[in-house]
């Protein structure tokens, strides 16, 4: 089970698409250098990230 959690996680960045990448890495960017609106972007982001994982990993 915990080996398929590791790949699962280890797969997920590989889904993204260049385009995905560098956008994600610019409102990273923005938040680092202060911009609110980009910080807000990133948490809202990362919570759907965790959300996502957090349901793959329940149905394990």
């Amino acid at each position: 089970m915990k080996r398929s959690l590791i790949l699962l996680l280890l797969a997920l960045p590989a889904c993204e698409s260049p385009a995905e990448i560098a956008a994600r890495e610019q409102l990273d960017a923005a938040c680092i250098q202060g911009n609110l609106d980009a910080c807000t972007a990133v948490q809202q982001r990362v919570a759907a990230e965790n959300q996502t994982l957090a349901i793959t990993a329940a149905g394990f």
